[in-house]
């Protein structure tokens, strides 16, 4: 599957990062969407929005109102 990060995407976590918040967590985030590794998509609230957008909360011990909104394209995560 092929990830294509959208501009506000890399917006997002060039803020974040400068917050110091912990970007690592997107990272397994991203590599648990890509795996489908249900345990750790359960664990973040992993859940559908509409047609093909999901949501998941990126790491609840932190804040969690720290969303990643996602979609799947054929084979392409976004």
């Amino acid at each position: 599957m092929k990830i294509k990060y959208t501009p506000s995407f890399i917006r997002s976590a060039k803020r974040y990062s400068k917050k110091n918040y912990p970007m690592d967590e997107v990272k397994k985030c991203v590599a648990a969407i890509v795996k489908n590794d249900k345990k750790f998509l359960v664990k973040h609230k992993d859940h559908s929005l509409s047609k093909n957008v999901r949501e998941l909360h990126i790491d609840r011990q932190y804040n969690d109102d720290w969303l990643m909104y996602y979609r799947f394209n054929k084979n392409k995560a976004t």
